[in-house]
């Protein structure tokens, strides 16, 4: 299989009429209905509602992001009238990814795969233990030493070399110190214009191996927004069909696994997805920014601290806070460098919660968030975990109360 379009039969979008759209929805609302183990595998497709541009679509494209980004640079394109764009830190999860937490949500969808590195399944809410994000994510750096996992508010990638994945920055487990590398699979351009089939660079075994063990256990597979050419990840629903298990693609251009499918539509992914799940009579939620904040106070012989870090819903650090500001009369004080923490005089702050600031990197023009820790009801060396909301329709914090999260596995 090769990884780019060359012809223009390749490019070609097809768009199922009205009364067929509804047949095949339908028909795949059943499917998902009597599954057992219903799988997604998803592309960049269902991003370009957010307003980020795939890889393959031809210069002619319906889509409002305009050619894919390997089409821009084998044709030189320039775009004629304006698109629409969005930095992948300030794009919103779509109809489809908010429709796939619905889904697992409502105990259909098992697992899901993606090939995207842009985020947005993480940022969705969608369950991380459930989610295998087989070429990266642009937001996630990973330790070469110890193998644990940092998600960042910002791009982890500031290598210049397309294969250099350093980051410049360490584990925060004293005990390890190894190098930080971001986990992005990167495409040369001449990957790119030798149309090679597989990747030169490795993919997560651990999110590879889980996510063909799905593949092997699925019954149904959607495959939505990609055109299904860059291996080994391709491979994955290839089983399913192979299986003669329910195959469904949805995509605008043919793929090379449309003779495998038992159902093939084609469409744009939100509108199929919304079609799909009215069908179902399930809600697609509005996206909420889920923010989990830990904080931990630490007692020994020396001294009394209290450590905050931000943290994901399995507890994976989580930098999303660049300052703290310590507002009580007790203790003024700016934080601005991870890790955050302040040393405290238990006698002192018993009498009032500590009052925090806490300022946000804004992506979704989040305002600062007023917060106050009442001590007195911490026990020594004990972490206790509050979860923000912030609606992005609105631009407001909404609430902010104690949870209890799983450790991430």
């Amino acid at each position: 299989m090769d990884t780019a379009l060359k012809t223009d039969e390749e490019k070609k979008e097809f768009l199922d009429s009205p009364e067929e759209l509804k047949t095949k929805v339908s028909i795949l609302a059943q499917m998902i209905l009597c599954s057992n183990h219903f799988i997604a595998f998803t592309g960049a497709g269902i991003s370009t509602s957010a307003g980020i541009p795939d890889f393959r679509s031809g210069v002619n494209t319906i889509l409002p992001t305009g050619p894919g980004a390997w089409e821009k640079l084998s044709t030189g394109f320039k775009p004629t009238k304006p698109l629409v764009k969005k930095p992948m830190l300030k794009a919103l999860p779509t109809k489809t990814h908010m429709a796939f937490v619905q889904l697992e949500k409502s105990g259909f969808l098992k697992f899901l795969i993606s090939q995207n590195v842009d985020g947005l399944h993480r940022r969705s809410g969608f369950p991380p233990d459930k989610l295998a994000e087989l070429h990266g994510n642009t937001n996630i750096e990973q330790c070469q030493k110890c193998g644990k996992k940092y998600l960042r508010d910002y791009s982890t990638r500031n290598a210049k070399e397309v294969h250099d994945h350093r980051t410049g920055r360490f584990c925060e487990d004293p005990n390890c110190l190894g190098e930080l590398h971001d986990t992005i699979i990167n495409f040369s351009k001449n990957e790119i214009f030798l149309c090679k089939v597989k990747l030169e660079e490795s993919l997560p075994p651990v999110d590879l191996e889980i996510s063909y063990e799905h593949a092997q256990m699925s019954d149904l597979c959607i495959v939505i927004g990609t055109s299904c050419r860059v291996a080994p990840a391709s491979q994955i629903p290839e089983i399913v069909g192979k299986k003669k298990e329910n195959l469904v693609i949805v995509n605008l251009q043919a793929t090379p696994l449309d003779n495998l499918a038992c159902l093939k539509i084609n469409g744009m992914a939100d509108k199929v997805i919304e079609m799909v799940m009215e069908e179902l009579q399930l809600p697609i939620p509005d996206f909420m920014l889920y923010r989990h904040l830990s904080i931990f106070k630490q007692v020994d012989e020396k001294k009394k601290k209290i450590l905050i870090k931000g943290i994901d819903s399995d507890k994976t650090p989580y930098s999303f806070l660049p300052k703290i500001q310590i507002m009580s009369k007790a203790i003024k004080k700016s934080l601005e460098k991870e890790p955050f923490f302040f040393i405290f005089k238990e006698e002192k702050e018993k009498a009032e919660p500590i009052e925090l600031g806490l300022s946000f990197y804004g992506h979704y023009e989040e305002e600062d968030y007023p917060m106050k820790i009442d001590l007195s009801k911490f026990q020594d060396n004990e972490e206790k975990i509050f979860c923000l909301e912030f609606s992005p329709q609105i631009g407001k914090w909404l609430d902010s109360y104690e949870v209890s999260l799983k450790k991430a596995i």
